[in-house]
């Protein structure tokens, strides 16, 4: 086929997915599912069968469509939450992989007498799971942050195990010595050195992020997703998937310290249609690539294998994760996350296409590639289309009173922000101001139907904080008035107080108290005894995160002023949250007048400017808040910012 006819064929099938994606949503239903049962029924119907077949689906399918798949993951997976769970998420990849696929290969040597070698072939490939479609599920529905974050994490890392396991059987199952030691060896290297290489492909990819603007910043983030997977699949001999995963990870948890927000927005949009369209493509070419004759020629094996895949899953996640919680002391995962992580265990591209890339002379390909067809209709038919429902029957969809109160409590800040700006423009629009009575009176009345108990209370004024928090260190950072160590140091520290708030009831004395983590304190040590460029100077490190620090406590006691009228909250806890922050900023006013006590002339005229530009940073949010309702074009927000981080770079060069 030629390159014309190829992408005339892409175009069409491209075409195709947006018509069903409009009918899919329409009908309430995952795309993906609708897209591989679409592609199955036109190729039965018509005999019309994929393009690519064999080998030729495996590469198209691991050299295109999965480093964007895997990298689009990866990137938007929080790296903090990912090396968090990361005890979880490598249990669930890796020995929970193993056991599944030995227990689903001695079924299929017990049921149908299939070679024990070949049986755990099979085992291995059928055992990675595919989330898309139940992620997508997931993040409409809501669910809590950590499935979501255990769901993704084990599908990044177990098709890199599948793929490394099943080179391995593949060659004893030709003939090949299968030799213990040597096999674990080679995967270890394989699996671990692919992540290695891609994490230095992500860092050098960071480092460089300050000089690049926009465009140059998705011409590099599309470099490392594939440059990262061919240098260590093709060139090293490493696992291309789990470097993609890992050069995913870093570059995204770099990014709110070395992109800016631009770059940051262009990069979500851009990944999130390549997703788009890398899935439509793949899950339509899944659905063609699926025999039905050789599905019917193969029916008792395929329901073998469906009933072993399920069961084999559940007796693998269960026990594990339930003895890593007491041994490890990891966070509980819960039984009822565990029943969806079993139920969502869905296969799909990874499992079809190495099962289509065995070569002809495995005695046992074309029933192989039969079951796994099989399971891949059967696992996206039933299972991606019941996981929504069995979210909703374990209420793990049900936003808690906190959540609900809180998104109350952000909408009546929004609008008295915006009635307050409107005030010092002295603008005045009976439209606009009838719009924002009926917005806060919607608002007033759900907040005034909720109940909260005393620890919902704390999570509110808490977590409300932290947000305020967070925000401010982002704005200053993206301003250019954050060195880069000091806005991962306060970053990390919110997001980690963020996570104690979440698997606890903790006041804000008692996260305002949690000890720096010892890796954060370890790099603040090390970049401290380097020379500049490459360092920066402890004592204007400090007198950043001091400053830093006092805005933020400003500025959160301030959005806490709201919460002190609304109804169904007690005020003293309001009060009590106001005094923490007001303390905070205290201490940071100490301690800037005892850096301000040591400094020479220069350097006071250094922090002078530093101070002027965080007043101006602080102005431009005014600007935002007009924008994000509409009184103000987001093109001169930008032109603003823009400025203003020029002043801060400018100043901070002087």
């Amino acid at each position: 086929m030629s390159l014309g006819a190829w992408l005339l064929l892409l175009s069409a099938l491209l075409a195709g997915a947006v018509v069903l994606g409009v009918l899919a949503r329409r009908a309430n239903l995952p795309l993906t599912v609708v897209l591989a049962a679409v592609g199955f029924v036109a190729g039965w119907l018509s005999h019309i069968q994929s393009p690519l077949h064999g080998e030729r689906f495996e590469e198209v399918l691991v050299f295109v469509f999965l480093p964007v798949l895997v990298f689009e993951a990866a990137f938007g997976l929080s790296t903090r939450a990912f090396v968090r769970n990361l005890g979880p998420i490598l249990v669930l990849a890796i020995p929970a992989l193993a056991i599944s696929a030995a227990l689903v290969g001695l079924s299929l040597y017990v049921g149908l007498g299939t070679p024990l070698i070949p049986a755990l072939l099979f085992g291995t490939l059928i055992s990675a799971t595919d989330p898309v479609a139940v992620v997508a599920i997931f993040r409409e529905l809501g669910v809590p942050r950590r499935l979501l974050t255990l769901v993704e994490g084990e599908s990044l890392l177990n098709d890199g195990v599948a793929i490394v396991l099943f080179t391995i059987l593949l060659s004893a199952a030709l003939g090949g010595d299968l030799n213990a030691g040597e096999g674990v060896w080679d995967f270890i290297t394989v699996f671990f050195g692919g992540a290695a290489i891609g994490a230095g492909v992500g860092l050098l990819a960071a480092l460089a992020l300050p000089w690049l603007d926009r465009l140059a910043a998705a011409a590099l983030s599309l470099a490392v997703a594939y440059g990262g997977f061919m240098l260590a699949d093709e060139v090293l001999g490493f696992s291309g998937v789990t470097a993609t995963v890992a050069a995913g990870l870093v570059l995204g948890g770099s990014a709110p310290i070395r992109a800016t927000a631009p770059v940051r927005e262009l990069w979500e949009a851009l990944w999130e249609a390549l997703g788009y369209v890398a899935n439509a493509l793949l899950f339509l070419l899944i659905g063609l690539a699926i025999d039905p004759a050789l599905l019917a020629d193969n029916v008792g094996a395929i329901g073998l294998a469906i009933a072993a895949v399920l069961l084999a899953r559940a007796v693998a996640v269960v026990p594990l994760v339930s003895l890593l919680e007491r041994v490890a002391g990891i966070p509980p995962v819960g039984m009822r996350n565990q029943v969806v992580l079993i139920w969502g265990g869905l296969r799909g591209g990874v499992a079809l296409a190495l099962a289509l890339a065995l070569p002809e002379e495995l005695p046992q390909r074309e029933q192989f590639v039969a079951m796994t067809g099989g399971v891949v209709l059967a696992t996206l038919l039933l299972n991606a289309t019941t996981i929504g429902a069995l979210v909703r029957r374990l209420g793990l969809d049900e936003p808690s009173s906190a959540d609900r109160f809180l998104a109350g409590g952000a909408r009546l800040s929004a609008i008295a922000a915006a009635r307050k700006r409107l005030a010092d423009l002295g603008i005045e629009d009976p439209v606009v101001s009838s719009e924002l009575d009926a917005a806060e009176e919607a608002a007033r009345v759900e907040l005034a139907s909720l109940s909260l108990t005393a620890a919902d209370e704390i999570q509110v004024v808490t977590r409300r904080g932290l947000v305020v928090e967070r925000g401010t260190y982002q704005h200053l950072s993206d301003a250019g008035l954050l060195p880069p160590m000091v806005t991962r140091i306060l970053l990390h520290e919110v997001d980690d107080q963020a996570e104690a708030l979440g698997v606890g009831h903790v006041s804000l004395a008692d996260l305002h108290r949690r000890e720096r983590p010892r890796f954060d304190r370890m790099v603040a040590k090390v970049t401290s005894w380097l020379p500049s460029p490459v360092g920066d100077d402890p004592t204007e490190l400090a007198y950043a995160e001091a400053s830093a620090r006092r805005l933020s406590a400003r500025r959160t006691g301030e959005a806490l002023e709201l919460f002190m009228r609304l109804p169904n909250l007690d005020p003293a806890a309001v009060e009590d949250a106001k005094a923490s922050f007001a303390r905070w900023e205290e201490e940071a006013v100490a301690e800037l007048a005892e850096l301000d006590a040591d400094a020479t002339h220069d350097t006071h005229q250094v922090r002078h400017r530093q101070a002027e530009a965080l007043m101006r940073v602080a102005s431009t949010d005014a600007l935002s808040e007009l924008a994000e309702i509409g009184l103000l074009p987001e093109i001169i927000v930008h032109q603003v910012a823009a400025a203003v981080a020029t002043e801060a770079r400018n100043d901070r060069g002087r």
